[in-house]
C-alpha cells in the first residue's frame, strides 16, 4: 500500500493537558502545511494527492487554503481548515513524525516509493507514477 508521509526533521511532544507540540526543522509555517496535508489525508485516504502536489512547497498556510481548497466545497473546506488549526492536525502531524523516525530517515527530504529511495534530483511525480498505481 502506497503511503505519504507529511513530515520532515523534527519533533513533537505533548504538555500535561496531553496538548501536542510538534516543531519543525523549516519552522512553524512548515509544520502548519504538515498538518493541511496530514489533514487532506486523513479526510482522503484514496484521493489525496493532487492536494499534497498542490501544498507542497507553498509559503504560508492562508496561500495554502486560497490555492489549494478553492475547488472543494465550503463544508469540506472548512473541515480541512479546522483539522489544519487544531490539535486534531498536530496529532496527524505527530503520527507523521513517528512514522518518519520508524522509517530510519535521516536525509531530508526523502522520499521512499514503495521502499525505494530517491533523492530530490527525480521528479516526485515521475517516481510516484513509475513505482505506484496512483497515476
Amino acid at each position: 500500500m502506497e503511503k505519504i508521509i507529511p513530515f520532515g526533521k523534527g519533533n513533537c511532544d505533548y504538555d500535561y493537558n496531553r496538548n501536542f507540540h510538534c516543531k519543525c526543522m523549516h519552522g512553524p509555517t512548515e509544520c502548519d502545511l504538515n498538518r493541511l496535508q496530514n489533514c487532506a489525508i486523513s479526510y482522503f485516504p484514496r484521493r489525496h494527492l493532487g492536494l499534497i502536489t498542490c501544498i507542497q512547497g507553498l509559503s504560508t498556510l492562508r496561500e495554502a487554503f486560497s490555492r489549494c481548497l478553492s475547488r472543494l466545497s465550503v463544508r469540506t473546506q472548512r473541515k480541512l481548515i479546522e483539522c489544519a488549526t487544531t490539535q486534531t492536525g498536530e496529532l496527524l502531524n505527530y503520527y507523521s513524525m513517528v512514522n518518519t523516525h520508524r522509517a530510519g530517515v535521516r536525509i531530508w527530504p526523502t522520499m521512499y516509493v514503495n521502499g525505494i529511495f530517491f533523492d530530490r534530483s527525480y521528479p516526485v511525480e515521475n517516481k510516484l507514477c513509475e513505482h505506484t498505481a496512483w497515476c
